[in-house]
């Protein structure tokens, strides 16, 4: 064959592997349905409190944002008895699946803008779904996609549809037989031109594997009804052996949710039920599979919200076919929070997967964070944190990082082992075209014989499908083609460990050459989290010196904790929806009232009230030199420090004000003397002087006089000061 034939071969064979898809549900019938729209998400418990109508196919049944329960039913044919049956489900957004018991079954969503493989609509019907021939399936849905409503990239002001809009219609509610044999056609299918389009043109296996395709199509042709024999004869391919030289990959099931992004919080908790149950199902399905989520905060939305699925992933983590991954709470900025936030971050993420799980994770996992502080090995090490992920860097703008595994040093000189999945993303496919790609450019292969892949539709969740399951199974040993298993992350970095010592070191921070602007956008978001940060501390220091029996631990976790959840890398950086950003404000107002609260609160058990004295606090961890307001009371009189030292005093327009120095965690108590024998006296001159120097200023700011009395000289010929433009 020349390559024009090859091509038109080629093609042919894309367009008949296309057409398969369509033909995966057989026999299809429409399930009957009705629905009741709320605004907000109602439990399962309390569904049947909301009015139901009936709503057929292509009718609108919310807008941006809604919910609904819908209550699908129908009848089973006779001649389906014994066979799989499988509901295809599009409300145009996103849902999740229960049976009439309230057990949740699968998450489903609507084709994204992103990528049509992210599209999740089939789901197996449970025999708990069933009963007497009849089906009757319960689904929740919301009217937003995988990435949010759609949005116009830049909106007029006055524009009533700002910030996004969204149509959900019942697009699909039907039964039928699922064809396995298809499906599993179709990815052997998949997985042979992913070779063809990876493999050299001339390569003597790309061109058996065309031929061999090209007999699967007329074997099809012949006899839609028998699958099996186009099965069979691409099975030659596909049982091919990888040489030796083959790379490993550990695949590593997972779903990066965004905690906040171009949807609000209260929905990343629909999207992590959604995602999980999913997950749950999968791994019922496919005992050597391994799924991973990071994210203690996602893990406490199912504990609070969705206690049975809470309940089954115990139960997955135990059974080894679940991992908990990454120390942080949520995976956070590491550019904007303070190092005490970075810490706390870690504290609580790795007590909560110790107390709920009995597990300790030993790895920080922040695939999408946009770049990473220089103090961070340090304080890794010291939380007992051995290894770091993320493939973020990979998508610098201008410079290739030089390095995929290497050891990370930081300001200190401590080193963490870091890994950057060589596919650079975390939504792989687990297919040729990802994996041929990763293998040939990954930068360690003269050293390591793995890499880690994590697959799974990620960012708006739902994790990996099915057919990224049985891709993989088919690249377990595969000629042309890295050797693929299932696997924990703390496998991999186990087996990487031993090798360390011949990785390069990489030193200081690692910059991302992209999403600029994350320190400046949203500026108050920023402000707001500093300024909480330094109060919290405060609160803390101020009652480690009560009696502990009465220490505020609820108060302070919880407010540390709604603090942690608005550092996650798409809420301070200020890359999320307005929607995201009004919630946040009012989080942190909360948080500034449960410390003022606290604040005063220490102060009954720390002070007595006396007229004659005041007490000031330095909680910062430096030495405090500065002016402060004194109270009015002592007007007229003498301050004196608690070690006996007179301080000046100032009247500033209607405040009286003193130069004080304070230790670092210290308090000090300063009492009102004698009367002062001087009198006030104002000036209205603007000038400012000393016992060295003598300034003195136009109205307009300018300086007129600069003069120095040891030297007895004025620096100025002319004015100074002058601002211009």
């Amino acid at each position: 064959m020349n390559k024009k034939e090859t091509n038109i071969i080629v093609s042919r064979i894309e367009q008949w592997n296309s057409r398969l898809q369509g033909l995966f549900i057989e026999d299809r019938v429409s399930l009957s349905a009705k629905f009741a729209r709320s605004k907000n998400a109602v439990p399962f418990s309390e569904k049947n409190k909301l009015k139901y109508k009936p709503i057929t196919k292509g009718k609108s049944w919310g807008k941006e944002w809604d919910s609904a329960w819908f209550c699908l039913s129908g009848n089973l044919k006779k001649e389906w008895r014994g066979k799989k049956i499988i509901a295809d489900l599009d409300f145009s957004g996103e849902g999740l699946v229960y049976d009439s018991k309230g057990k949740e079954i699968q998450g489903i969503t609507n084709a994204s803008i992103w990528d049509q493989n992210f599209a999740r609509t089939r789901v197996l019907v449970p025999k708990t779904c069933i009963k007497n021939n009849e089906v009757e399936i319960w689904v929740e849905t919301a009217a937003n996609s995988l990435f949010g409503i759609f949005v116009d990239v830049d909106p007029e002001q006055d524009n009533p549809k700002r910030h996004g809009t969204f149509d959900a219609k019942v697009e699909t509610i039907d039964l039928g037989i699922f064809r396995e044999d298809i499906w599993h056609l179709y990815l052997d299918v998949r997985i042979l031109l992913g070779l063809i389009e990876k493999l050299e043109e001339d390569s003597t296996q790309r061109l058996r594997i065309i031929n061999s395709l090209n007999q699967a199509v007329i074997a099809f042709r012949d006899d839609q009804k028998d699958a099996n024999a186009s099965r069979k004869i691409l099975s030659a391919e596909l049982n091919k052996r990888a040489s030796s030289s083959e790379l490993k990959v550990a695949a590593v099931g997972h779903a990066h949710i965004d905690t906040g992004w171009l949807w609000p919080v209260k929905e990343t908790i629909r999207k992590c039920a959604r995602t999980f149950t999913t997950q749950l199902d999968l791994i019922d399905r496919y005992p050597d599979y391994v799924f991973g989520a990071s994210m203690p905060q996602h893990y406490q939305f199912m504990k609070d919200f969705y206690p049975s699925i809470f309940k089954r992933i115990k139960a997955a983590v135990k059974k080894g076919q679940w991992e908990l991954q990454g120390g942080m709470w949520v995976e956070a900025d590491c550019n904007l929070i303070s190092g005490e936030s970075m810490v706390r971050q870690l504290l609580y993420g790795k007590i909560f997967f110790k107390k709920e799980f009995g597990v300790d994770v030993d790895n920080l996992w922040l695939p999408d964070v946009f770049g990473y502080s220089a103090a961070l090995p340090q304080i890794l090490k010291k939380a007992e944190i051995n290894y770091f992920l993320t493939q973020k860097i990979s998508w610098n703008q201008f410079n290739d990082f030089p390095f995929q595994t290497f050891n990370w040093r930081g300001i200190d000189g401590t080193e963490i082992l870091t890994h950057f999945p060589p596919e650079n993303s975390y939504n792989s496919e687990l297919d040729t075209k990802f994996l041929m790609p990763a293998q040939k450019t990954f930068k360690e292969k003269d050293k390591l014989n793995e890499f880690m892949s994590l697959f799974g539709v990620g960012d708006g969740g739902g994790g990996p499908k099915p057919e990224n399951i049985e891709l993989g199974k088919r690249l377990k040993n595969l000629e042309g083609a890295p050797k693929v298993s299932f696997d924990h992350a703390k496998n991999f970095f186990k087996r990487l460990n031993r090798k360390k010592n011949q990785l390069e070191t990489w030193v200081g921070e690692l910059y991302l050459e992209l999403h600029r602007g994350t320190l400046t956008t949203h500026g108050l978001v920023k402000k707001q989290n500093r300024k909480l940060e330094n109060k919290l501390k405060a609160v803390e220091f101020l009652w480690s010196n009560c009696d502990l029996k009465n220490y505020p631990h609820g108060d302070l976790d919880g407010a540390w904790k709604k603090l942690m959840i608005n550092q996650f890398h798409d809420i301070i950086p200020g890359s999320s929806i307005n929607l995201v950003y009004k919630n946040t404000h009012k989080e942190y107002e909360d948080i500034h009232k449960v410390c003022d609260n606290l604040l005063n609160k220490s102060a009954a058990f720390l002070f007595k009230k006396d007229k004659t004295s005041f007490t000031l606090v330095n909680s910062l961890s430096y030495n405090f030199r500065g002016v402060v307001k004194i109270p009015k009371n002592c007007k007229g009189y003498q301050i004196i420090s608690d070690d006996g030292v007179d301080i000046p005093t100032q009247q500033v327009n209607n405040d009286i004000v003193c130069f004080i120095e304070l230790e670092p965690f210290s308090f000090k108590t300063f009492s009102k003397g004698q009367k002062e024998k001087n009198k006030t006296v104002s000036k209205s001159d603007l000038i400012l002087e000393n016992n060295y120097v003598k300034y003195e200023f136009h109205k307009d700011g300018s300086l007129k006089y600069a003069y120095d009395k040891e030297l007895k000289l004025n620096f100025l010929k002319s004015n100074g000061n002058i601002l211009s433009l």
